[in-house]
Parts: C-alpha cells; structure tokens; sequence
C-alpha cells in the first residue's frame, strides 16, 4: 500500500511516518511511505504517481493543504484523503474533498489507526458482482455510498460513477450482508460509513444525497444508526 505524507514540520512528519510503521509491523502490511516537506512537490509526485492513502496537513508554509487537494482532486485523482491539522478551522473543506479523516495533532496511534480503518486498510471484503445496463461491474461493498430504486433500476453510486442495475433492492441487499448497510425508506440503501448529518427525516451523505427515513420506522432506522456510529468510536 502506498502512503503519501506532506508536512512541514519534520518532526510531526517522522513521527507519523514512525506511528505508520508501527502499525504496519503490528498488522504485517506492506507499507510504502513517501514524504514532503513542500504541497507543490507533494502535488507534482501525485500528479505522475498513484497513492491509497494521501495524509496533507492543512496549514503548510507553501500554502493551504486544502488548496492542495483542490488541485489534486480537480485532476480526478483517486485515493483516500486524511487530512492534519491542530484545529477545525477547515472541517467543512474536508468533507467537501471527501476527507476519509480528520487527524488533529499530536497524533495518537488510536485515532491514526481509526483513520486507516476508514481509508479501508483493515478491510479485506471481498468484490460484489453486480449486472449493470452495459457490463458486468466489480465493486467494493465498502465503496459503495447509497443504493436507491427508480423506474424499476437501482442506482448504486460511489465516489466516481454512479452504476444502473435493473435489480430490485432486496436482491441488491442481499449481496450487501456488511453491518454498516441501513435500509432508511423502501427503496434507499445507504453505507452509514458516509453519513454526515443526522436529521428529523433525512441522513445527509457525503455526495450530498438525501436519504430520505420512513415515517412509520423513524425512531427505529435511527436508533439503528446511532447504535452503529458508538460501536466506530
């Protein structure tokens, strides 16, 4: 797995290089960390090199590490975002980048291993076929945000496409057995890993759809929720 890190405090750099290494050793994964000091030597390396997991701080002497990301995201590149920082001045920014974590210095290998729970390193699911209109797709479980029904189709969307499967959604839920799946209203699956807000009848998900909660099992779906977000912590 290759990891990218920029930070221009060295220290904060070696150290969560160290805590990496750490973790890799104590779970036997084969980690490849590469670091920067500067976000546009940081950018140029991603531009011609694939990464997994991209650790920028947000406040860098070259520049805003949001900015940063900006930049590699308008690029349409693929990997998971953590950002660092010592506040939560740019919370919003972070979600909107599809930030997987939020990592506040100095860094605890507790919360540096949750961070990598949520970019999918401990994950080892296997792929869910699915039969779209055009082809037959292989997709992560874990890469999947909502699954939601329209004019007899499922609509499966991820972070980069959105898939049409002429499926209903039970048959769609039956290959998603992953505990983090709630079925909110009929015909909306949602992964609970990209539940942003929590509201009087809606989940609000990080690609910004509205899941709409059944009325008659409100207390229930979100009590479902709350459940499974205290036993992530």
């Amino acid at each position: 797995m290759r990891i990218v890190a920029c930070d221009d405090d060295v220290s904060e750099l070696e150290e969560l290089k160290r805590q990496l290494q750490e973790i890799g050793r104590k779970y036997q994964l084969l980690l490849d960390i590469r670091t920067f000091t500067e976000g546009e030597q940081c950018c140029e390396y991603l531009f011609l090199n694939s990464a997994d997991i991209v650790f920028m701080d947000i406040y860098l002497k070259s520049g805003n590490g949001v900015e940063f990301v900006r930049r590699l995201r308008q690029h349409r590149l693929n990997f998971k975002l953590v950002f660092l920082t010592s506040s939560n001045d740019f919370a919003i920014e972070s979600y909107e980048l599809e930030a997987a974590y939020y990592l506040l210095k100095p860094l605890q290998p507790e919360k540096l291993e949750q961070a990598l729970k949520r970019c999918g390193v401990f994950d080892k699911e296997e792929y869910v076929t699915f039969d779209t209109v055009a082809e037959t797709v292989k997709l992560k479980p874990k890469d999947i945000i909502v699954v939601e029904v329209q004019d007899k189709y499922c609509y499966i969307h991820t972070a980069q496409r959105t898939y049409k499967v002429y499926s209903s959604i039970n048959k769609v839920r039956e290959k998603l057995t992953q505990d983090y799946f709630l079925l909110t209203y009929r015909s909306v699956l949602i992964n609970m890993h990209y539940v942003e807000g929590v509201y009087s009848n809606y989940f609000l998900l990080g690609n910004g759809f509205k899941a709409p909660i059944r009325v008659r099992d409100s207390a229930a779906v979100r009590n479902a929720y709350m459940q499974w977000a205290l036993l992530q912590d």
